[in-house]
């Protein structure tokens, strides 16, 4: 998958990574309509995470929570929240927040699209932090982090890569330096969701077979239709594809009863 130089590179993986647990805590304790201010004051307040400093508490409400979950008025928290509360499996509100963040932090997205999944799929082992710092270096030559990190900056990105990517699954930890390869699949549940994400906020069918959310499962066009079959064959909507053209009849009226199909509710 080719380089996109549109797409800045941030460090801001270094104050949160995946924070799967952290998220599942705040989510928790955020209601909808809360801010983030209210959320930091009513974590403190509750002491959610222990002996955390108030500083942290907020870093992980302000730059992690809120950046990845209360954009475009708090829609992935809203989601997220209304499976949680229908005892969604965690794995499946573990593979959403992979997709909240990778939109945040594209250095992840294409991370996960340009070195995991070729190493996967030639047979390789181990991810390193020297696959990670080759990345990085790849991407201040194509222009994707506009201004050159210091190599201690780029060690730390490199490594909160590999971190990020055990947090959700990818990888398991070996040694600081080096993580083995998890085989990672999409859930079903989870392609149901991106379907119904794009179609309720009101683009074509075939936009659907477009969205760069399905790179992160290192799925190609056809392998996104395999899917779409299949939750066809499940119920979920009428399928037709033909030339390329993608026409889907929809079951579900509003994401929330998408949401409770895959809640199971």
């Amino acid at each position: 998958m080719s380089p996109n130089p549109g797409r800045s590179y941030s460090t801001e993986l270094r104050k949160g990574r995946g924070a799967v647990a952290e998220t599942l805590t705040l989510l928790d304790c955020w209601a909808p309509g809360m801010s983030s201010v209210q959320l930091i004051a009513r974590a403190v307040e509750q002491g959610v995470f222990g002996r955390s400093s108030a500083k942290r508490t907020a870093d992980l409400v302000s730059v992690v929570f809120a950046r990845r979950y209360l954009a475009n008025d708090a829609e992935p928290a809203r989601f997220l929240k209304y499976l949680l509360e229908r005892g969604a499996d965690h794995a499946l509100l573990k593979q959403l927040m992979l997709i909240y963040t990778a939109r945040r932090n594209p250095v992840l997205a294409d991370f996960i699209a340009e070195v995991y999944w070729p190493a996967y799929g030639a047979g390789a082992a181990i991810l390193t932090s020297v696959d990670a710092d080759a990345f990085l270096k790849r991407a201040t030559v194509s222009g994707r982090i506009s201004q050159p990190w210091s190599e201690t900056m780029t060690k730390h990105v490199a490594g909160d890569l590999l971190s990020t990517l055990a947090d959700f699954g990818f990888l398991v930890d070996i040694k600081k330096t080096a993580r083995a390869i998890r085989s990672y699949r999409l859930l079903s549940e989870t392609a149901l969701f991106l379907a119904h994400e794009v179609h309720f906020h009101g683009f074509s069918d075939n936009s659907i077979l477009e969205s760069p959310d399905w790179m992160l499962f290192g799925l190609a066009r056809e392998d996104v239709v395999q899917q779409l079959e299949k939750l066809a064959h499940a119920g979920h909507f009428i399928f037709q594809y033909a030339g390329d053209l993608l026409r889907l009849s929809w079951k579900y009226r509003t994401m929330e009863e998408c949401l409770d199909a895959i809640a199971g509710k």
